[in-house]
């Protein structure tokens, strides 16, 4: 009688301990499949800010572009060095509505270089250097992890 006690104890400790450790495995894979997720990484808040600087010969302006970029994700933190971000001028308008083609500044790329938690944001600056003959406006394309990425159009104008 006490060996089959002692017997029935040991099997069940070993179905226990199996059943233990079968479940673990599988919340273990269910979690590695929610961090396998990519983050969602969006475009935020863009806002221009003119920079002028008084050198002697003459006046250097530089326009800087600060571009939000939000991580939407509720749980994947982005990488560092995962998120790029393009800003290409497009269009460039001056005064009397012409349009001139001999600025034409090339495309930037920005890449943040530091891990972007999920629910939060970091601005990058970007700066672009005017010409003596001041613009009305100039518009950009800005886009988030080309080509498949967010895509916005902005324009900025002297005021």
């Amino acid at each position: 009688m006490v060996k089959r006690i002692r017997k029935t104890i040991i099997y069940s400790s070993v179905l226990i301990f199996l059943l233990f450790l079968t479940t673990g495995l599988i919340l273990s894979r269910a979690w590695a499949e929610e961090e396998e997720t990519p983050p969602k990484i969006r475009l935020g808040e863009i806002t221009f800010s003119l920079k002028e600087f008084q050198p002697t010969p003459s006046q250097l302006r530089i326009l800087e572009i600060h571009v939000e970029v939000l991580n939407r994700s509720g749980s994947s933190t982005a990488p560092p060095n995962s998120i790029k971000v393009v800003v290409t001028p497009k269009e460039t308008k001056f005064s009397g509505g012409t349009s001139e083609t001999e600025f034409a500044p090339s495309p930037k790329e920005l890449t943040l270089d530091l891990p972007l938690p999920p629910t939060t944001g970091r601005i990058l600056f970007v700066g672009f250097s005017l010409p003596e003959r001041k613009p009305e406006s100039i518009t950009f394309e800005i886009q988030v992890n080309p080509p498949d990425g967010e895509k916005k159009t902005v324009t900025w104008s002297r005021e």
